[in-house]
């Protein structure tokens, strides 16, 4: 389903006319790539989401997003090696602040809240889907805006999650999106 919504996001950025923004919202999506201060590799994800302008300094918006990372074990005993994957589809809500902006350049940080709804486990050919109740994460997100045209933009990121995932490991996210502005 993402995969769906990102490619019509795609779609009508590029093919909405391109005239002077008049409309406080927009329109994102794009790849992830998530992992842990803890993980051994990173895993890729789509996001996709809106945002809404509320003045020169401060926007706020939604979107959907992954969590996880790529872990290798080792059994000391046997030697024997194995690799889990664990991606987890959040659920975003943040806030951002420019720092700066200019005709070709904009740079803005922010806090993010996720909720991750749904998290898969890949362990040995296994599979293991389960829905979480309570699974959250939070922290901070430094973003560079390039733009394209005149409401297009390409914003390229990267999070830094706050919360103790347990055994001192925090979240992270780098991210390169496309941005419409109505």
């Amino acid at each position: 389903m993402k995969k769906i919504l990102f490619t019509i996001v795609a779609l009508l950025s590029f093919s909405f006319a391109q005239e002077a923004s008049s409309s406080p919202w927009g329109i994102y999506g794009g790849l992830t790539s998530a992992g842990s201060s803890d993980s051994d590799g990173r895993i890729s994800g789509l996001s996709i989401g809106g945002s809404y302008t509320i003045n020169d300094k401060w926007s706020a918006g939604a979107g959907l997003s992954v969590r996880g990372g790529k872990y290798d074990f080792q059994d000391e005993e046997t030697g024997i090696e194995a690799a889990a994957e664990l991606k987890g589809d959040a659920l975003e809500l943040w806030t951002s602040y420019s720092l700066m902006q200019s005709e070709s350049f904009g740079l803005s940080t922010g806090l993010i809240y996720a909720n991750i709804y749904s998290t898969k486990i890949k362990f040995m050919g296994l599979t293991l889907d389960e829905d979480n109740e309570s699974e959250s994460d939070y922290g901070l997100f430094l973003k560079g805006s390039i733009p394209l045209r005149e409401n297009l933009g390409l914003n390229i990121g990267y999070y830094m999650g706050l919360k103790d995932q347990g055994e001192d490991e925090t979240l992270n996210n780098l991210w390169i999106e496309v941005g419409y502005s109505f």
